[in-house]
């Protein structure tokens, strides 16, 4: 399945959860402030990663990761986590602009679940396997889960983050 078809397979099917949230209805309000975690740029898709979308998964990795894992990877800049991955806080996709002009899409995801060792494969590796299920207990160890579904697969160019609300009041 192509990313092209799966967007129709989707776009098909009312009903389904949705594609994010607009990140209009997720900014931070007065005294509350986003704090970024991870940031990284979307720099290749494997062949097989359309595969896994009508599963509601995603697979990130790092630059390094070897051939046979690119394959099914979303392969990422990465950079240094800052604190571990915890429910509440925010995925969240900007799609880059399009080549006519205008801004590119932003979706946002909320955590429900962590793995216990998602957070450490994501910084030492950038490797991370999202769930888009809303799941409140994560698969396996290595993966989380977010809510709402995945009904679109975030182009090459994609600025990703994981982000905390904090209130600013306590600091």
């Amino acid at each position: 399945m192509t990313a092209m078809y799966f967007n129709q397979w989707a776009a098909e099917r009312p009903g389904l959860e949705g594609t994010g949230s607009d990140a209009a209805h997720e900014q931070a309000g007065a005294g509350e402030r986003m704090v970024v975690k991870y940031r990284a740029v979307i720099q290749e898709i494997g062949s097989q990663v359309v595969e896994f979308l009508p599963h509601g998964i995603l697979i990130f990795f790092g630059q390094q990761a070897p051939p046979e894992l690119r394959e099914v990877s979303l392969v990422h800049t990465g950079a240094a986590l800052r604190g571990s991955i915890e429910v509440g806080d925010l995925l969240r996709f900007y799609e880059p602009a399009e080549a006519g002009g205008g801004g590119g899409r932003v979706l946002s995801y909320r955590v429900t679940a962590v793995g216990e060792v998602a957070s450490a494969n994501l910084a030492e590796l950038g490797h991370l396997v999202v769930h888009f299920d809303g799941a409140t207990e994560a698969a396996l160890p290595g993966t989380i889960s977010v809510a709402p579904a995945l009904l679109h697969l975030p182009p090459v160019g994609t600025l990703l983050e994981l982000l905390r609300l904090e209130d600013s009041h306590d600091l």
